[in-house]
């Protein structure tokens, strides 16, 4: 039962962040996390810790925010975007909130032991005035659980929810591969 589990969290690990021109019965079979057994938060001692506090109020800009379609009705899929600090030097991503979405995780990938990439559940991420945080296929997204199904060309409204610049209103365009062309592979 174990060898199972593995193969379906291979499976979906693979098909909700990989390119989307992958075999469709592949993807769907993959995409039922009844089972899946995903690995724990990884949480880090200064992402407890408050950014400390510069004197100047970040504003985050988002960009490229799009969420794939559900495969056949499936409840679970993934949404992705790029966030940039407009003004400020540091801010850290706390949440995720999608209008009519059961719950959002923040995830990535992972290699494992056996060298297969899983997904695993990852705390707040921060971002600098260095650079942008991205989160797109293969890398970072946002596991969405429980929305009713989208599909290509719908539109849904969320909010990233940053520790000092607070709510940042998003629109998640649904489609099959990232603005631009970029499959983030």
């Amino acid at each position: 039962m174990k060898h199972y589990a593995l193969i379906a969290a291979a499976g979906l690990a693979l098909t909700a962040c990989s390119d989307p021109a992958e075999d469709t019965a592949t993807r769907d079979s993959a995409m039922d996390h009844g089972g899946m057994d995903l690995a724990a938060p990884a949480e880090t001692a200064d992402a407890a810790a408050p950014l400390p506090d510069d004197g100047i109020a970040p504003v985050v800009e988002i960009s490229d925010a799009w969420i794939r379609p559900h495969p056949q009705g499936r409840d679970v899929t993934a949404a992705y975007f790029t966030a940039t600090l407009a003004q400020g030097h540091a801010d850290r991503l706390i949440e995720a909130r999608m209008d009519g979405a059961g719950h959002i995780e923040l995830h990535t990938h992972t290699m494992n032991d056996e060298g297969m990439m899983q997904m695993r559940q990852v705390g707040p991420q921060d971002i600098t005035d260095a650079g942008a945080l991205a989160f797109a296929p293969g890398g970072l997204h946002l596991m969405v659980f429980g929305m009713d199904p989208v599909a290509e060309g719908d539109a849904v409204t969320g909010t990233l929810v940053f520790e000092r610049a607070g709510e940042v209103a998003v629109t998640f365009q649904a489609r099959n591969t990232a603005p631009g062309g970029h499959s983030g592979h």
